[in-house]
């Protein structure tokens, strides 16, 4: 919240469900914080694009959006500028990720062998969970269990134009136990 705020946003909602009470004690109104924070409580489940149906109002400008078990030091400001210069109707941050595989893999053509890789190192762009929405895609959320990239499937059906931001500053996803004990300073 600290660092939103710190790159000028300072109208959060939190969607809340299990436990939220926790959440709400901690961060309250947002004031002390430096900002306002309202709550979306889900009564039941609605997943990572469904919880943003429960906003009040559509917002007449782009939001940005993020998972909740990320810590990360984005300029939000800087994707929220690329995100208007793109005149895309929604922008996704992502990350490069590689993988080793640890063995060696073989490129098939009708069971004959053709090429042979030892322990290839794959790279994929990454969903990092970050996302800037324009009121467009917004509209789109339905008020049901909806995951946020069932969003990004119905904008590529459509032929909308989605835009990707590479996040190059520090971003953890302490939502896996590993990275967890990293972000709070264990090996």
């Amino acid at each position: 919240v600290l660092h939103l705020v710190g790159c000028g946003i300072t109208r959060i909602h939190l969607s809340v469900n299990y436990l939220s009470e926790i959440i709400v004690n901690h961060f309250g109104d947002g004031s002390r914080f430096g900002c306002e924070i309202s709550y979306l409580h889900e009564t039941t489940e609605l997943g990572t694009g469904g919880a943003l149906s429960l906003l009040p109002s559509i917002p007449a400008e782009p939001i940005v959006v993020l998972n909740g078990d990320l810590v990360t030091q984005l300029d939000f400001a800087s994707m929220l500028a690329f995100h208007s210069a793109s005149d895309s109707v929604a922008t996704i941050g992502y990350r490069p990720y590689t993988h080793q595989i640890p063995f060696g893999c073989l490129d098939l053509r009708d069971n004959t062998v053709v090429a042979i890789q030892e322990k290839p190192v794959l790279e994929r762009c990454v969903n990092a969970g970050v996302y800037v929405l324009s009121p467009a895609a917004l509209e789109l959320v339905p008020r049901r269990f909806f995951p946020i990239t069932d969003l990004f499937q119905l904008l590529l059906e459509r032929g909308d134009k989605i835009g990707s931001y590479e996040i190059t500053t520090d971003w953890t996803d302490v939502g896996q136990h590993s990275e967890l004990s990293k972000a709070r300073g264990g090996s």
